[in-house]
């Protein structure tokens, strides 16, 4: 769930111990015994998952009374033997106290419900923000304003117009529908309307465009060397398109800006980038260079990031609330009792009462269903007649050569992990249509 479920971005290496979370070996052993916290981090081992951004969110109410979300920390070390991340320490609550205790995997129920505690955090901040946020309301500023300030006719227009369908259409629909005051939201997220609003709202405000170029996202987050963690199907096969898709933008972008300095000149292009920025326009912090766009290479990672995120970022985090998350027990969107305040006691009841509701239940599975099992178009496969400039047929060719062989390596990769299906060509729309 970590390294290929629905919220894959979470998960960064520890290279201190923080006093908010008061691990020690003992907890350790509990999966690893005779290892310390010294050598793990030493050896580069050591794994967090900070729900902090949900700390004093208020909890829903509706529709059948108090629900429960909670800011769990949660911990995880590579086994020296096997090269696997294994879970070993969960905080449920963000400070220490004497009732918020750190449970391990030897703490029975207490440590499944502390788990299902971890779930339902992730659930409501991939929901909120990963999902929602990072894919679908990042994307829409860009929608409108090259519709508003490109011709039909610009290449950055016609590059971007097949992975902008149906964005617009499937937002309206999420804002009258999913999260509307008592909507799909309002019944299932342990977290208020208004606080899952908030997390959405924040998720793209937190992370200004120039700093979520997606190698450096893994860099900044400390998983990006394969050797120190090496199960991370999603970064490995993020990686792989987005290198495509970097390739596929800087030659077409060659084709119209033979000079890196060209851009400059592209009163329209400037114009997109004015809207976008303007604080009565697109809003989007951190975009450009100095002011403007003023070279191929940032036009170039700038479209990547865009392409990339209409296409593969929702792809992972999209399709998996079908396979993983319509099944409730698996990832509850809220608890429906509170967090054990002990490591010892719970019952299988207890852990019964944390879970939604049978109608909750059929909800979420329903939901999941519906969002996360309709595949429309297909990266790379533009319609016959997109693009009539004949300089780009060679490179939209080698583009989509590189798609397939992508799909070959993922094939072959999954034959020696655990399979990790949501990257495959065939499951990667060209824009958020869904």
């Amino acid at each position: 769930m970590r390294v290929g479920g629905p919220n894959p971005v979470m998960l960064q290496r520890v290279n201190e111990l923080d006093d908010r979370f008061p691990v020690t070996d003992v907890h350790l052993n509990s999966v690893l015994s005779g290892d310390t916290l010294v050598a793990a981090i030493a050896e580069g081992r050591l794994y967090l998952v900070d729900f902090y951004m949900l700390d004093g969110a208020p909890d829903g109410d509706y529709p059948h009374g108090q629900k429960y979300i909670y800011a769990p920390m949660a911990m995880f070390v590579v086994d020296p033997k096997t090269r696997t991340l294994l879970p070993f320490a969960i905080q449920i609550k963000q400070q220490p106290a004497d009732d918020n205790p750190v449970f391990t995997p030897q703490d029975g129920w207490n440590w499944l419900i502390a788990k299902t505690m971890v779930e339902v955090a992730d659930g409501n901040v991939h929901e909120a923000a990963t999902h929602l946020g990072r894919t679908h309301l990042f994307i829409e500023p860009f929608v409108v304003t090259t519709y508003r300030q490109l011709a039909p006719n610009h290449p950055v227009a016609l590059l971007l117009a097949p992975h902008f369908e149906g964005t617009l259409a499937i937002n309206e629909a999420a804002w009258r529908h999913l999260i509307a005051n008592k909507g799909a939201v309002d019944k299932l997220f342990g977290a208020s309307i208004k606080a899952a609003r908030g997390l959405s709202a924040a998720s793209i405000r937190d992370n200004p465009f120039n700093d979520i170029m997606l190698p450096d996202t893994f860099e900044k987050r400390g998983v990006a060397d394969g050797d120190l963690l090496p199960d991370y199907p999603y970064r490995d096969d993020s990686m792989l398109y987005w290198s495509a898709i970097e390739k596929w933008v800087s030659e077409y972008l060659a084709v119209y800006y033979p000079n890196e300095g060209d851009p400059q000149a592209d009163t329209e292009l400037q114009a997109w980038f004015a809207e976008l920025v303007a604080t009565d326009g697109g809003r989007v912090i951190g975009f450009g260079e100095d002011g403007g766009i003023k070279t191929r290479s940032c036009l170039t990672k700038s479209l990547t990031l865009i392409i990339y995120t209409c296409s593969v970022q929702h792809a992972a985090v999209n399709f998996p609330q079908y396979d993983l998350m319509s099944y409730t027990p698996n990832m509850p969107l809220a608890s429906y009792a509170e967090a054990p305040t002990t490591t010892s006691g719970a019952t299988e009841q207890d852990f019964l009462d944390v879970l939604p509701p049978l109608d909750m239940a059929e909800l979420q599975m329903n939901l999941g269903y519906l969002l996360g099992n309709v595949h429309y178009t297909q990266l790379g496969q533009y319609k016959k007649g997109h693009f009539t400039d004949g300089r780009i047929a060679e490179p939209m060719n080698r583009f989509q050569q590189q798609v397939t062989s992508i799909g070959g390596t993922i094939q072959e990769r999954n034959t020696t992990r655990r399979p990790y299906e949501f990257l495959v060509p065939t499951g990667v729309p060209q824009s958020i249509n869904i």
